[in-house]
């Protein structure tokens, strides 16, 4: 009886403390940055690399996010956070067919800040096909802190790299779409 009891009670207790995460105050929409005019020159040491500025996007979907946010809470949110990546590569790409024609082991999406530098986001290893393939997201509250201001005024890059068997001599030119998603707390 007692053994019963006792698991009662810590099944109640994970239940109240699952109850307590927090809730996002708002959550974007896949925002997709579109990485286009990826080549041979955007090879240095192994590693292709790209990004480009969250406000460059069509309707700045970003700003939209921040400005929600702001009139809902009447101020910023105390934190923002990624919780969602993935990557395609677009079928209008010259002389790469596939992921893995560009990526050749570990590839990031990361955000690149003017102050605070540059933080990994999200992983995925060989990713293959044309997607979308979904990264693994590695960004924490911790990580995402020195860039933290750059993600509250929407002053930021979002970018990709990875190891590639690509030379700088070969030809090609690659587009990526990266959609990354976001969450506001309070």
């Amino acid at each position: 009886m007692r053994r019963f009891t006792v698991a009662v009670a810590l099944g109640l207790f994970v239940q109240i403390l699952a109850g307590c995460e927090e809730d996002p105050v708002g959550t974007t929409e896949n925002i997709v940055i579109q990485l286009s005019g990826i080549k041979e020159g955007d090879i240095v040491s192994g590693v292709v690399e790209k990004s480009k500025n969250i406000t460059t996007e069509s309707g700045n979907p970003y700003a939209a996010f921040l400005q929600h946010v702001r009139t809902t809470l009447g101020r910023n949110p105390s934190r923002i956070e990624v919780i969602r990546a993935e990557i395609t590569l677009d079928g209008s790409s010259r002389g790469v067919i596939s992921l893995q024609d560009l990526f050749a082991g570990q590839v990031d999406v990361y955000l690149d800040a003017d102050v605070g530098g540059t933080v990994p986001v999200a992983r995925v290893n060989a990713p293959t096909g044309m997607g979308p393939v979904s990264c693994s997201i590695i960004a924490t509250t911790d990580s995402l802190a020195p860039i933290m201001d750059a993600l509250l005024s929407g002053n930021f890059r979002v970018g990709v790299r990875g190891a590639t068997n690509r030379l700088p001599t070969d030809d090609f030119d690659a587009r990526l779409d990266v959609r990354i998603g976001f969450a506001a707390y309070e």
